[in-house]
C-alpha cells in the first residue's frame, strides 16, 4: 500500500475514494493544464505568465539553501535566524509548462524539513510522486497558496509559517505545535476535472462485453445481460498513443465504475471533481486495476470487467456486495515514473 506519510500534508474534510487509500480531489471544472513531460500527459495547454514569487523582505530575513536540481532528492540548509513570519516561495529552477490553477490537480515530488532544527519529516523522493487537488483545502494552506500560480516544471521552495501550516497543533512527530515549515516541491504536472482521453476510438468485436461511449467527457458503460467473464477483461476503446504503463508508476487517471449485476455506478472520479492519482502494481488499488492498466497507454479508454476474486471479494465495500463483479472505463491521463 502506498505510505501514509504524504496524507500529514492533508486538511481534514474530503471523502477517501473507494479504490486506494490517498484522497480524491475535490477541484473544478478547469481545462487540463498539461504535465512537466509532454510524452507523459494527454494535454497540451498553452503556458500562461506565472504568478510572482513572494521574495523575503528585511523583516523576513534570509531563506534556506537549497543543493540539487529538479528531479533529484535535494538537500536543505536551514539559516541560524528567525524564521520569516509570511509565506516566502522562491523559483528555484523555473519551468516552461502551464501555470497550475487552482482546482486542478498537481502531481508532485517534494521534501520537507523543520525550520527548527533542519531535520526532514517527509519525503516523497523515497517514495512515488505525490497527488491532490490544489486550492481545494485538502493541504496545509501554504501549499495551497505557494504553488497556485507557478509553472509545471519548476522546483518551488516555500517556507511556511504556522499560521498556514498546523497554528499552535502538531498533526505528529517530529512536527511541532508552532512550526515553521520548509518544503522544496518539483511541479511535474497539473490535471483538470474535465481531462479526458484523447486517442482514437477502437472498436471492439466482443458483444458479450460492456459497451462504453468513446466521447472526450465522462463515459456512459451499458452492461449487457448475462454473466460476466470469468476472467480479467481489459481492452482500449480509445487508443492513446502515449507511453505505456510500466509497474510502480503513478498514473493519472479518470474512472467509472458500475457494478455487473445492474450497471448502476458505485463510484466516478469525475463525480468527486478531481482526476485519481496512484501507483499500479504495487497494491494501492484493487488487483483487477494493478493487473489491467500495466501495458496500456497514455490518452486510452481502457474497459475493465474485474471478477469479484481481483475486486472486492467476499468482503465488498459499500455500494459493492460480496462476491460482485465490476465494470470500469478508465481514462489513463498521465504516468509518472
Amino acid at each position: 500500500m502506498r505510505p501514509v506519510l504524504p496524507l500529514r500534508l492533508i486538511a481534514a474534510g474530503c471523502a477517501v475514494p473507494l479504490l486506494a487509500g490517498v484522497l480524491v480531489a475535490c477541484g473544478n471544472d478547469d481545462e487540463p493544464a498539461g504535465s512537466a513531460t509532454p510524452s507523459t500527459s494527454t494535454s497540451d495547454t498553452p503556458s500562461d505568465e506565472p504568478s510572482e514569487s513572494q521574495t523575503p523582505d528585511s523583516a523576513s530575513g534570509e531563506l534556506p539553501t537549497v543543493e540539487g536540481g529538479f528531479g533529484e532528492a535535494p538537500t536543505i540548509e536551514v539559516p541560524d535566524a528567525d524564521p520569516p513570519s509570511e509565506l516566502q516561495v522562491e523559483v528555484l529552477q523555473a519551468g516552461d509548462g502551464p501555470v497550475v490553477k487552482p482546482g486542478q490537480t498537481v502531481v508532485v515530488d517534494y521534501l520537507g524539513a523543520r525550520w527548527e532544527d533542519g531535520a526532514t519529516f517527509d519525503s516523497s523522493f523515497e517514495r512515488s510522486p505525490f497527488g491532490v487537488a490544489i486550492g481545494t483545502g485538502q493541504v496545509i494552506a501554504g501549499w495551497d497558496e505557494g504553488i497556485a500560480g507557478q509553472k509545471v516544471g519548476s522546483r518551488i521552495l516555500m517556507v511556511i509559517p504556522p499560521d498556514l501550516a498546523y497554528g499552535d497543533t502538531s498533526p505528529g512527530e517530529p512536527i511541532q505545535a508552532g512550526d515553521t515549515l520548509v518544503f522544496v516541491v518539483d511541479i511535474l504536472g497539473a490535471h483538470s476535472a474535465k481531462q479526458a482521453a484523447s486517442g482514437e476510438p477502437t472498436p471492439t468485436e466482443d458483444d458479450g462485453l460492456p459497451a462504453v461511449t468513446v466521447l472526450p467527457k465522462k463515459p456512459e458503460i451499458f452492461v449487457p445481460p448475462g454473466n460476466a467473464p470469468p476472467k480479467l477483461i481489459s481492452i482500449p476503446v480509445v487508443t492513446g498513443d502515449g507511453p505505456k504503463v510500466k509497474p510502480e508508476d503513478t498514473v493519472v487517471v479518470q474512472y467509472v465504475g458500475v457494478l455487473w449485476r445492474n450497471g448502476k455506478q458505485f463510484d466516478a472520479s469525475w463525480d468527486n471533481g478531481a482526476p485519481f492519482v496512484t501507483q499500479i502494481g504495487v497494491g494501492a488499488v484493487i488487483p483487477g486495476w494493478d493487473q489491467g492498466l500495466v501495458g496500456k497507454t497514455v490518452g486510452s479508454r481502457v474497459l475493465l470487467v474485474v471478477p469479484s476474486k481481483l475486486g472486492y471479494g467476499s468482503q465488498g465495500s459499500g455500494a459493492i456486495k460480496p462476491g460482485d463483479d465490476l465494470v470500469f472505463a478508465v481514462d489513463i491521463l498521465a504516468t509518472y515514473p
